[in-house]
């Protein structure tokens, strides 16, 4: 299994990983994209594919891509785009689906769900 998750060799399915920095969802322009440890990134504009590509690590999801609180748990799943969070300037990105809205569990216990999410991802979940 990949390290990240790649639908496509897309990051965030296509979304703009810098959009979600301000606060917002935005889905990227195949026209405007970068490479950057073997994902590719789109782009809703040039600024913010200048800002990424000036610094592309400080945008990339935590854990791959994968669903923060999955990771929590020991697994890694898929995400739905449009559920994200900064935290500690960190890019999380959750499930939503049929098993549930995941960042609403994220937030009954963050500093907990962090931590684990940390010490599996550095063991290689």
């Amino acid at each position: 299994m990949s390290q990240q998750n790649l639908a496509g060799n897309l990051i965030a399915h296509g979304y703009d990983v810098v959009g979600y920095v301000n606060g917002e969802a935005l889905v990227g322009d195949p026209a405007l994209s970068s490479e950057h440890a073997g994902g590719r990134y789109y782009f809703a504009n040039e600024a913010n594919k200048a800002r990424f590509d000036e610094n592309p690590a400080r945008f990339a999801p935590a854990y791959g891509g994968w669903c923060a609180f999955a990771m929590s748990e020991g697994k890694r799943f898929d995400i739905d785009p449009r559920n994200f969070k900064i935290v500690d300037g960190r890019l999380l990105l959750f499930y939503d689906g049929v098993g549930g809205r995941t960042i609403d569990f994220w937030n009954q216990d963050e500093t907990s769900r962090l931590q684990k999410a940390d010490a599996n991802w550095r063991n290689g979940v």
